[in-house]
């Protein structure tokens, strides 16, 4: 695939009305929870396969870690690189940051094309940016230089797998008497839920599936 086509297409994605939350009363519930709890900057990094090996967008590999079990919060759970921002860090350059700390991952391995809107998690109250990019050649993950303090595991799902539906669910959760989705995708023995599965669902609607 072109990468000229990859990032026309992700680019026209970034720009399309995607809401992660119905509007009506569930984002006005959230909205007015948001006002109550402060929420910090963070920003995580959604990292495409290079396009170079592939024909079509379904075939692109997605990157994804494995939090180890001695992590603080989230432990053992899949998410995408990425953490809290520092004091006057711009949301690429954090989520820039977090990845190399995170699989040794450098920042001229990939291109970025720019990022989704914030997303709002309301349990760790963070304020989240997510960063798509894509690598810029062949990369093996094999060769990551992963910080065995906070990843257990990092790994790579092909759209093809995610838009399956057997592979995926959506169910209804309530926190603070706030409704809202919780999506799972399940990928060989992965299963990607949470906030991870929220912006994989939100990411993969802005390219045209599950409409």
């Amino acid at each position: 695939m072109n990468k000229s086509i990859l990032e026309e297409t992700i680019k026209d994605g970034l720009e399309r009305e995607t809401p992660y939350f119905e509007k009506g009363k569930p984002q006005d519930s959230i909205n007015s929870y948001i006002e109550k709890n402060p929420h910090r900057p963070a920003s995580v990094l959604i990292c495409l396969s290079c396009p170079g090996n592939v024909n079509k967008i379904e075939d692109i590999e997605i990157l994804y870690t494995v939090r180890t079990d001695d992590m603080p919060s989230h432990k053992g759970q899949i998410s995408f690189p990425g953490g809290k921002q520092s004091e006057g860090e711009s949301a690429f350059d954090c989520a820039i940051r977090e990845t190399y700390e995170e699989v040794g991952i450098e920042g001229h391995d990939f291109t970025i094309i720019g990022k989704m809107p914030v997303y709002p998690s309301l349990i760790s109250r963070f304020f989240i940016t997510p960063v798509v990019a894509y690598f810029k050649g062949p990369f093996d993950l094999k060769a990551a230089n992963v910080d065995p303090r906070e990843v257990h595991d990092v790994f790579r799902a092909p759209i093809s797998e995610l838009i399956n539906a057997d592979c995926f669910s959506k169910t209804e959760r309530k926190f603070e008497g706030i409704s809202y989705p919780l999506y799972e995708f399940f990928y060989n023995d992965y299963r990607i839920w949470g906030i991870t599965a929220h912006l994989t669902f939100n990411f993969l609607r802005r390219l045209g599936y599950f409409k």
